[in-house]
């Protein structure tokens, strides 16, 4: 009896407490409680009645925390690269990532072979996240690291301190553009990107499939009422926009 009194209670509108990734703007704006991804994910859930109570940390921590029992999902996951036990939304949010370089540097850069020797920083999970080619490039290179916190990558680059950062193009850009960036380093040097990598399709990772359900259905609900679509626009002046 006390099993059918909670499986019922999935169903009803609830809190979910989701697990967010950092440095994920303007995706994610962790000081505002809103961005592209962010807002997405919080309708979609509203749609059917639930609230979205967003936990923020470090992206190698959010499926921990999933798997422990300590978040009902996290945003920003992959199935071939999360844990079995959970249930994966469809894709909600698609990420483009690059090879970004100075173009003072002339690196050439067409094949994820030219990385071979290179300094490379990168996001957290990258080597995870871009498929086992990337990642056993990452493993032999001795020089390669990821970082939680990827406003350093463009202190760093602009710096000329790495060789190469991976990142998506819109995110680097925002980080590109903070005053503590600005105030270190020269961001309008010309960089160029390195097109090595497909985009990168993105799922909420749920621990209860009916949860998981019920986010497919407002999400479809948002891309069938043009909300989806609106969202997007609203944050398009934010976007780096697409890269060559």
């Amino acid at each position: 009896m006390m099993a059918f009194a909670w499986t019922a209670g999935i169903a009803q509108a609830r809190d979910v407490n989701v697990a967010i990734g950092l440095s994920l703007s303007p995706y994610v704006i962790p000081e505002e409680n809103r961005g592209m991804e962010f807002d997405i994910a919080k309708q979609a859930l509203a749609l059917e009645g639930h609230v979205m109570l967003p936990h923020y940390g470090p992206l190698g921590r959010l499926l921990k925390e999933l798997e422990a029992g300590q978040t009902d999902a996290a945003l920003t996951q992959r199935m071939e690269t999360g844990i079995k036990s959970a249930s994966y939304s469809d894709v909600y949010i698609t990420y483009r990532n690059y090879a970004i370089t100075l173009a003072s540097r002339d690196l050439k850069i067409d094949r994820l072979a030219d990385l071979t020797g290179k300094s490379i920083l990168a996001f957290q999970r990258a080597a995870t996240y871009l498929g086992p080619d990337f990642k056993a490039i990452a493993d032999a290179n001795p020089t390669y690291r990821e970082e939680s916190r990827q406003i350093i990558q463009p202190t760093m680059l602009f710096h000329d301190r790495i060789d190469v950062v991976i990142a998506d193009r819109n995110i680097f850009a925002w980080f590109s553009r903070l005053p503590e960036v600005t105030a270190k380093t020269d961001t309008t040097q010309p960089i160029r990107l390195h097109a090595l990598f497909p985009p990168t399709e993105y799922r909420v990772a749920f621990r209860d499939p009916d949860l998981r359900d019920a986010f497919n259905r407002g999400l479809g609900k948002l891309r069938a009422s043009g909300e989806y679509d609106r969202i997007v626009a609203r944050y398009a002046p934010l976007m780096a926009g697409e890269g060559k």
